[in-house]
């Protein structure tokens, strides 16, 4: 019996490890295609790259009826999915189950999973299964080459020449591989590395194509050593190559800031004169010139500067002015410089041309010169000097040549505008009213004169002016926006999207998704202003947030850029690219925008406090077409409907709109800290938020830029009035700055 029994033991273990095997089997089998679907399967891959997602999807239908369990099928199921509208949860699923089914050993599914992360601009989570994908094929050079994107787009250096350097070992036949690792490490500022990459390219690879590769590759060296602080270096590369270098602009501008950098002063300012030669209208050469002639501290032209040194100063500049008589930026920084005597000559000499050829730029030119009161007085005087003279002889005051009754009209707008800048709008009002009267059919004088009713709180009188102006020349763009705009201040939102459409609106398409798409930013912000005011919350939010849309999309096509300068060699123009893009979001539009956006949802956490409903204050500007023209659209285009906020993905995050701010704050803190305004509204989150050692941090941070400010003083009492039963420990640092604040 016991013989029996060890024998069925034995057999039974047998079939058990027999079943074991052929499931294991059956399961590996299920991760590996026949021949006849693989190539179905390679297929799939093509249809999604050619963006025929149903095509694909049918074909993942086809081979998952065989194999239901094929982990790579899955994916690409769910990749299918994914360009379709609607269906991007549902992709996901399926992208998850391929995951599962090959046991997370797939680097397609991997690769798959990272794809649908990057088109959700899910970029850590992205790169994460880039990484896992490269685990299991580490040599695949299209998951190598989307990790280095991502690496870049998020500025992770150090993952970056890792990449990089794997890429240049798979394929050191490549230039654009050579070139990216040595990008790499110029952004991780291995200075001496990325040059040593650039010469072992040099002395590798077939010389570059064209002799503009050569150029830029060896402006874009010296721009690496220039970098690394090496400017003798840098000045001797320059020196070696000028001849091979076309960019004699870019070869001038890098010698003299390797002159300034070690301290090679009369060098400098003598190849910025070379660089006017070309230019006489850069004002950023006229002040690196004044620079280097023994003003080194001379940020801008209006600086504050003793007699003495602005005396030599505007010496310098008209002796400059010798050399370039015919540069209008050169005569109007003089103006900036000179004062007394020369200043008087001079600005009656820079103006009289202005008001002779009725140029409307001059108003404009002028702005500067209202910083300085001396000077605003001696305006004061010559236009009134002017005017009497003119008005009564026609002539300029010693003056024999009679003058046309045009340089009249443009003097009485010269006043005008000159008692706007000095904020005395009557007699602005007074002197337009004037010149309007004198010629009724000059499109500025109604701008200015709108604009100076802006400025007295009149915002239909002012619209109506600049109306006219519109209708005087109604092909003319520049009036249409600004109809536009004045109209959305008088909340008029609807005739203003009627206004803009004359120039947004080609065919039947719906204006204002137009206006969206060319990214119009003044527009959105004055409409959500509109829809503020008129107390539509959410819509002015939606508004204000298309902004912030913009600038993603902004950053996004930053990806356009990554490999193509690879290609075109066009490296110093890629490396400004991408230090521009971390410091877009200070650009004065996307910093107004987070300001309001801000606001509105400390607005909204108010109004859901008060528990009243929001969309119950959304207005309803537009009435709904007639039946016929309502079947018409929807036979026409059923996406016609969707709204730009719909289509670019724009929500308002009602369920917790204080965390939604954050982000917001946290920009107008970084861009803007020199405005009370982004520590006030970021001090004011916090303490929403109930938390106290932030808002401590926001006001004692104020304090270093605004010193003193009764809001900041306002914003201390309402924290130390709330803060009486937090944690003791909060408690004591919260009081160990009482003092600084309240006082």
């Amino acid at each position: 019996v016991s013989t029996q029994s060890t024998w069925g033991v034995k057999l039974i273990r047998k079939h058990c490890f027999l079943l074991f095997t052929m499931a294991t089997t059956q399961q590996q089998d299920d991760q590996h295609l026949p021949p006849k679907e693989s190539a179905v399967f390679k297929q799939v891959i093509k249809m999604y790259e050619n963006k025929q997602y149903k095509n694909a999807l049918k074909s993942c239908n086809q081979i998952l009826k065989k194999f239901p369990n094929h982990g790579e099928t899955l994916a690409m199921k769910g990749m299918a999915l994914s360009g379709i509208d609607g269906k991007k949860e549902e992709a996901y699923d399926f992208v998850k189950q391929g995951l599962m089914k090959s046991k997370c050993k797939s680097h397609v599914c991997w690769h798959v999973y990272g794809l649908l992360n990057r088109a959700d601009k899910n970029y850590e989570q992205a790169i994460k299964c880039y990484r896992n994908a490269l685990n299991i094929d580490t040599d695949n050079l299209q998951i190598l080459r989307d990790l280095a994107l991502l690496q870049i787009q998020k500025m992770d250096t150090a993952g970056l020449v890792q990449t990089r350097h794997k890429l240049l070992e798979l394929k050191p036949s490549l230039k654009a591989n050579w070139l990216g690792f040595a990008l790499a490490h110029h952004l991780n500022q291995s200075y001496d590395t990325a040059l040593k990459v650039l010469d072992n390219m040099d002395s590798s690879l077939d010389p570059p194509e064209t002799v503009y590769e050569t150029s830029e590759l060896l402006l874009y060296k010296n721009m690496i050593i220039l970098e690394s602080g090496d400017f003798k270096g840098a000045l001797e590369q320059l020196e070696k190559n000028k001849d091979n270098i076309l960019d004699k602009t870019s070869l001038l501008e890098a010698k003299a800031k390797c002159y300034e950098k070690i301290e090679n002063h009369p060098e400098a300012a003598e190849i910025y004169l070379e660089l006017l030669k070309s230019q006489t209208e850069n004002r950023n050469y006229i002040l690196k010139y004044a620079q280097n002639s023994g003003y080194p501290n001379l940020t801008d032209w209006n600086v504050d500067l003793d007699n003495a040194s602005r005396d030599n100063l505007t010496k310098i500049l008209l002796e400059l002015e010798e050399k370039f008589p015919r540069s209008s930026a050169l005569k109007r920084v003089i103006l900036d410089v000179a004062h007394g005597d020369i200043f008087e000559k001079r600005l009656v000499d820079f103006v009289k041309p202005f008001l002779r050829k009725t140029i409307p730029s001059l108003f404009s030119a002028l702005k500067s010169l209202y910083l300085k009161p001396a000077k605003v007085e001696y305006m004061s005087r010559i236009w009134h000097e002017w005017e009497v003279s003119l008005k009564s002889s026609s002539k300029f005051p010693g003056e024999e040549t009679e003058e046309y009754p045009s340089t009249y009209l443009w003097l009485l707008m010269l006043l005008s505008a000159h008692y706007y800048r000095i904020e005395q709008y009557d007699k602005a009002l007074n002197y337009i009213k004037a010149a309007i009267e004198h010629t009724p059919t000059v499109e500025m004088l109604y701008i200015l004169q709108g604009r100076i009713f802006k400025h007295l709180g009149q915002p239909e009188e002012a619209w109506q002016s600049v109306e006219k102006a519109r209708l005087l020349d109604t092909a003319d763009r520049y009036l249409n926006t600004k109809s536009t705009k004045y109209l959305l201040r008088c909340n008029r939102i609807v005739d203003a999207d009627k206004t803009i459409s004359l120039f947004t609106s080609p065919g039947d398409s719906p204006s204002y998704n137009n206006v969206v798409d060319m990214q119009c930013m003044w527009y959105e912000i004055e409409e959500g202003d509109a829809y503020w005011r008129l107390g539509d919350v959410h819509t002015a939010m939606k508004k204000w947030l298309l902004v912030d849309k913009h600038f993603q999309d902004m950053e996004e096509d930053q990806f356009d850029f990554h490999t193509y300068i690879l290609r075109k060699f066009t490296m110093r123009a890629y490396i400004d690219l991408l230090r521009f893009e971390r410091r877009a979001h200070g650009h004065k539009f996307y910093q107004s925008a987070a300001e309001r956006v801000v606001k509105g949802y400390l607005e909204i956490h108010k109004l859901k406090e008060e528990r009243v409903d929001i969309q119950s204050k959304v207005l309803k500007l537009k009435e709904d077409p007639p039946k016929d023209e309502r079947k018409k659209k929807r036979d026409d285009d059923e996406d016609d409907d969707e709204t730009p906020e719909k289509k670019h993905n724009v929500v308002v995050n009602v369920e917790d709109p204080l965390s939604a701010a954050v982000h917001f704050a946290n920009a107008l803190t970084q861009y803007s800290p020199n405005k009370l305004s982004s520590w006030v509204l970021s001090a004011e989150l916090y303490l929403k938020k109930k938390k106290p050692l932030l808002v401590l941090q926001k006001l004692l941070k104020a304090k270093t830029y605004v010193p003193q400010s009764e809001e900041l003083k306002k914003l201390a009492q309402e924290l130390y009035s709330s803060t009486s039963d937090v944690n003791p420990h909060v408690k004591a640092v919260l009081d160990e700055h009482r003092k600084e604040l309240l006082n």
